[in-house]
């Protein structure tokens, strides 16, 4: 058997990017045809994303709500509204039937393919002609999207399990969608679960490979999302793509900045709801940006289209989990404060108002209908509002030592001052120290103090350009304001979104409620730090603009991403790779794939900790290998399948290691990484034992513990193997080892289901 099937996992990966972009791109193009015509590709990006996530939430949730959720009722829905658009659309009639029929003919059809290609070609042109001024830079961004796909979606294929515990949740939540059961885990934003379940009905892709590489692919559509809104951001259309290498190319300093990034290759809803929240921000700047009509017009309210993926955008952040909302809220509000007259204006402030009404209510409209039915809220929520109060003991223990540090700095200085000064000096040294602190956590001492002290000076620098013009003749003050108004107020809203993010992340140094965890917005704060690093060069390519043509500086744009990209490579500089919490040898995922493809669905048992339940749950019966342990200690225990694998771990791993990647250097480096973690190909693990056999188990109330602690692992999985080497030396035709390897070795034997072994193993047997 070949273990290291890299065929099948790809076939795999582009059978889940398939189902994605058929569904959430494909799909809307046919049925919103006519209201996507002569819209930009940003416009048609963000309402593929924001509008589809939204249709299909509530439609899952719809169905399961009404008791009707089922595979055909999601088929006639997906399938039959494009077959009716596009019926609609040809207008059937007997002629074109008539047609049809004579096109079955080979010398008709020939001609039918004809006119077909001849279309495609049209279209493709001009598709080149849209394309063609632009060419460089989508292929500069093409390269990056697609390299960051590779880093991303490289552990998935080495190691082929999921690589954070919450995934296995999540899947059962998706499972009970298959079950017909809307929020089967209890109310949660489930909007994540309802498009994977979608792609599963609708394409036949397994769950299982959903959840493993779908957060890969999510993770690319968190960066477009990026690019889009830096492109609102910047003047100069490049330098999203420079902000992009270094995000994607720098090595990550902190642990904040590796975690947010690791995050990202994972299939989690917090994730999934990040790529909206660029979205909200987006079209709100527009929409406040878009200027009302003249004063000769009557005044109107404004209703467009920007709005309205507003509303549908905000929509799907609520939809998709609750920490990216309130993300969206602050992003959407250090954008705000600088638009308060737009705002509350008489064009803007109801419809803004109606948007986020309605937006909100389209997805908490499921969840409200689930709670007045009976249906309780998921328990993570009581979590996170435990975490919003914030007695946080790593918070308070860092508070007491910023404290420390800035009394001891500052003492000599106020040994004679008392009263009101002093403490009023004692807190600004303290706010500095934080401030310094949230950079240099989020990505890097160095690093963090430039962006710091940049984010002052251009601040600094347009407050100067609103006052000195007070002091001046007009024409000089209506010059310096259209150089403030061009050049600097662009940046506002990049330079408020990057310090209401970082105000958010160190409010709880400051003893303030921690909205959202610190390395769950890391990913977000990370971008919108490198792209006010990255300022000064848009100002530059901007400026450059006024004497020195336009395909000059295209060039010029594409040498700098390649200078950009070189610095980030280099040695110093380059990033290294990305870690998972390992939960299973990659050679027992092979075995249960092999398992799954050889045996007849539901012919089958496997033995297995929890892990690989919800690798099998569509295809095979599980049995717990705790309760297999315990039960075959009896005197009577049946498993009444006709083929039964048993999984052991001769060297049981150490459960949810902190596992970093390896791979070729032209992906990333092999650097140091942090104390109590492992660097593949070692594995943590202990070792089985007739020792371990011999002792007795703790009580757990939950089976899933025996297997998180090494102790009782090691224990669970010798009492298993020592269970196995006594059924073959009673049964040695019966019994035969399918797989084996250092690490693992899976037992298996074959009875008839309706006369199956006994399989506990008294003392007299043995």
């Amino acid at each position: 058997m070949n273990i290291v099937d890299t065929l099948h996992w790809l076939a795999e990966y582009f059978k889940v990017l398939s189902g994605f972009l058929l569904l959430v791109f494909v799909w809307p193009h046919i049925v919103f045809k006519k209201h996507l015509n002569g819209e930009g590709i940003i416009y048609r990006f963000c309402f593929c994303i924001s509008v589809q996530t939204v249709l299909i939430s509530t439609v899952v949730l719809g169905l399961g709500l009404c008791h009707i959720l089922n595979p055909w009722s999601v088929r006639a829905v997906f399938y039959g509204i494009p077959l009716i658009v596009l019926c609609k659309r040809a207008k059937p009639t007997e002629e074109k039937i008539a047609a049809f029929c004579r096109a079955l003919s080979f010398s008709y059809t020939a001609i039918q393919l004809k006119q077909f290609f001849r279309t495609a070609s049209g279209k493709i042109k001009r598709l080149w002609q849209i394309m063609r001024p632009h060419i460089l830079e989508y292929l500069g961004l093409g390269v990056l999207l697609i390299y960051a796909q590779v880093f991303l979606v490289w552990g998935s294929f080495q190691t082929t399990s999921y690589g954070f515990g919450d995934q296995y949740v999540h899947h059962s939540w998706i499972y009970g969608l298959k079950e017909g059961i809307a929020f089967s885990g209890g109310i949660y934003p489930e909007a994540m679960h309802c498009l994977i379940y979608a792609i599963h009905i609708l394409f036949d892709v397994r769950t299982y490979s959903l959840m493993l590489l779908f957060g890969s692919i999510q993770g690319i559509v968190f960066l477009i999302s990026a690019y889009c809104l830096l492109r609102e951001f910047f003047h100069w259309r490049y330098t999203p793509l420079f902000v992009l290498a270094a995000i994607i190319l720098f090595n990550m300093l902190t642990w904040r900045e590796g975690s947010g990034m690791a995050r990202l290759q994972w299939t989690l809803p917090l994730e999934f709801g990040l790529t909206t929240q660029f979205i909200c921000a987006l079209y709100l700047l527009r929409y406040l940006r878009k200027k009302p009509p003249d004063d000769n017009s009557p005044r109107r309210r404004i209703w467009n289209r920007d709005l309205f993926i507003f509303m549908m955008s905000l929509s799907a952040t609520f939809a998709a989990h609750f920490y990216p909302l309130i993300m969206a809220f602050f992003m959407c509000a250090g954008i705000a404060v600088l638009y308060l007259k737009a705002i509350f204006s008489r064009e803007r402030f109801l419809p803004l108002v109606a948007a986020v009404l309605c937006g909100g209510l389209i997805a908490l409209a499921p969840m409200a209908a689930a709670f007045a039915s009976g249906t309780p809220l998921e328990k993570s929520l009581n979590w996170a509002m435990g975490v919003i109060d914030g007695n946080d003991s790593e918070y308070d223990e860092a508070r007491g030592r910023l404290t420390d540090d800035t009394e001891t700095q500052d003492g000599a200085s106020n040994t004679q001052e008392s009263g009101l000064t002093g403490k009023v000096g004692a807190a600004v040294a303290f706010g500095l120290r934080v401030i310094r602190l949230g950079y240099a956590e989020m990505i890097g001492t160095d690093r963090g103090q430039f962006v710091m002290n940049l984010t002052v000076a251009l601040g600094a620098l347009w407050l100067a350009l609103r006052l000195i013009p007070r002091f001046l003749s007009p024409a000089r003050r209506e010059q310096i304001r259209a150089v403030s108004g061009t050049w600097l107020e662009g940046y506002l809203p990049l330079l408020a979104d990057s310090v209401v993010f970082i105000v958010m992340y160190i409010a709880p140094y400051l003893g303030l409620p921690e909205l959202v965890l610190g390395v769950r917005m890391a990913s977000t704060e990370r971008i919108l730090l490198y792209a006010v690093a990255a300022i000064p060069l848009d100002l530059l390519f901007f400026s450059l603009t006024v004497w020195i043509k336009a395909s000059v500086l295209h060039v010029s744009s594409m040498l700098c991403l390649g200078i950009i990209s070189a610095w980030g490579c280099s040695p110093e500089n380059y990033h290294g790779y990305l870690y998972c919490e390992l939960t299973r040898y990659r050679s027992e995922v092979a075995v249960m794939d092999e398992i799954i493809g050889s045996f007849s669905p539901f012919t089958y048992t496997v033995v297995s900790p929890t892990d690989g339940l919800y690798h099998e749950i569509e295809t095979g019966w599980h049995e717990e290998l705790i309760d297999f342990v315990k039960q075959a200690s009896g005197e009577r225990y049946f498993l009444p399948t006709e083929h039964v694998f048993i999984f052991v771990e001769k060297r049981p791993i150490q459960y949810a290691q902190t596992y970093y990647f390896q791979g070729p250097s032209w992906l990333a480096m092999e650097r140091e990484i942090p104390e109590n973690c492992t660097q593949a190909p070692n594995i943590l693990a202990s070792e089985i034992s007739e020792e371990a056999a011999l002792s007795a188990l703790e009580d757990f109330s939950n089976p899933f513990s025996f297997y998180k602690e090494p102790e009782s692992r090691t224990i669970v999985e010798s009492k298993a193997y020592a269970w196995c080497q006594r059924f073959w030396q009673l049964y040695p035709h019966e019994m035969d080892v399918y797989y084996e390897d250092d690490d693992f070795v899976c037992y298996y034997f074959r009875q008839e289901p309706n006369s199956p072994y006994n399989l506990a193993l008294s003392p007299k047997e043995e």
